[in-house]
């Protein structure tokens, strides 16, 4: 980490001489949040950005590109394309590098630290930014690219969670990683992960919850409350043949600095601004301008309505054979996700019994 920090720092310096940046990301949660992380720091600094999100690097991108210019979540595996670009680049990434890059280049495999699993792209840029002003209280946005990304808090990733939970940017308390705060039935009832055999149906949660004598905000539950809806919870999701339960229960990060205090919900909400191709609403959130809030809420509504309806659909439709299960759809907007949670949740038999 003093390797990588040391090697932050030089470009940080580089980035203050920059009087504009152009800002290139990942449209994901990570690549999101680390567009967000850039540009609060730039705006503090004085610097003008133009911010773009996008799917992929490819070369359409890099022949509109004079530098200076800064990718992020993107670029250590396009050598080729990065070296075309005229002017200041930097590349801030968290992908295994693939040949390497003459421009100033920030990877946490380049100094031993697994970027797969303990360091995101938006964790990387954060060791940027905390050296281009006093940018701490942003340090819940490199969480939330970490928690996007399906990170653990270990690592390098853990310095930060610590450092975040010193200045007071996030708290962290045992409970439910649920992706909504407010009444546990709604909650449930309309829950992606976990997902549960009674997922879409108000009446089977109702069951289900009234069996534990559960009920008021899934965020306030008492202690007594919380343990036995933890212990139903993964004894259902054993029953279902999933082993997603350490997943679900935990300690839960709460934001105290973001539009939004659930991390699981921001990394929902800006995964389906992503998806939907509204990532620069995404962004707009990172930058805490509440004006985007109730459209990102609408937007991850319906993108989370389509996935259960996807989810339905693989339930009803999917076809079997020897050794493979499979869904034939046209137009499938979710395709990856319900493919994710289908392995995870309802066909965990690849898992428990492979051939």
């Amino acid at each position: 980490m003093k390797r990588l920090e040391k090697a932050a720092e030089a470009i940080a310096r580089s980035i203050l001489r920059c009087d504009h940046l152009r800002v290139i990301s990942h449209n994901d949660a990570d690549g999101i949040t680390s567009a967000g992380l850039v540009c609060n720091a730039l705006k503090r600094a004085g610097i003008s950005f133009h911010a773009t999100l996008l799917n992929r690097l490819d070369e359409a991108v890099v022949e509109s590109i004079i530098g200076p210019v800064i990718f992020c979540d993107m670029g250590s595996g396009k050598p080729d394309l990065i070296s075309r670009i005229k002017g200041d680049v930097f590349v801030i990434d968290h992908h295994k590098p693939v040949g390497s890059l003459t421009c100033m280049h920030l990877n946490p495999h380049d100094y031993g630290i697994d970027g797969a699993f303990e360091l995101s792209a938006s964790g990387t840029v954060y060791s940027v930014v905390r050296k281009l002003g006093n940018n701490s209280d942003l340090a819940g946005l490199a969480i939330v690219g970490a928690l996007g990304d399906r990170q653990a808090m270990i690592g390098a990733n853990k310095s930060i969670l610590d450092e975040a939970i010193s200045v007071g940017a996030v708290q962290t308390r045992p409970g439910l990683k649920m992706s909504a705060d407010g009444p546990v039935d709604q909650v449930f009832e309309k829950s992606v992960e976990p997902l549960l055999d009674y997922t879409g149906d108000p009446q089977k949660t109702a069951q289900f919850l009234d069996a534990l004598d559960i009920d008021g905000d899934i965020q306030n539950l008492d202690h007594d409350k919380l343990s036995r809806l933890s212990t139903a919870l993964t004894l259902k999701l054993l029953i279902q043949g999933s082993f997603a339960a350490d997943s679900i229960i935990g300690d839960v990060i709460r934001l105290k600095n973001e539009l939004v205090e659930n991390s699981i919900e921001f990394v929902q909400l800006l995964n389906a601004c992503g998806n939907r191709e509204l990532p620069g609403l995404g962004l707009t959130l990172c930058l805490r301008d509440r004006s985007a809030l109730d459209e990102a809420k609408r937007t991850a509504h319906e993108y989370r309505n389509n996935i259960l309806r996807e989810i339905n659909i693989l339930r009803e439709q999917h076809k079997e054979m020897r050794n493979i299960r499979y869904l034939t759809m046209k137009d499938m907007e979710a395709g990856a996700i319900v493919a994710g949670l289908g392995i995870r949740y309802l066909y965990t038999d690849a898992f428990n019994n492979p051939k």
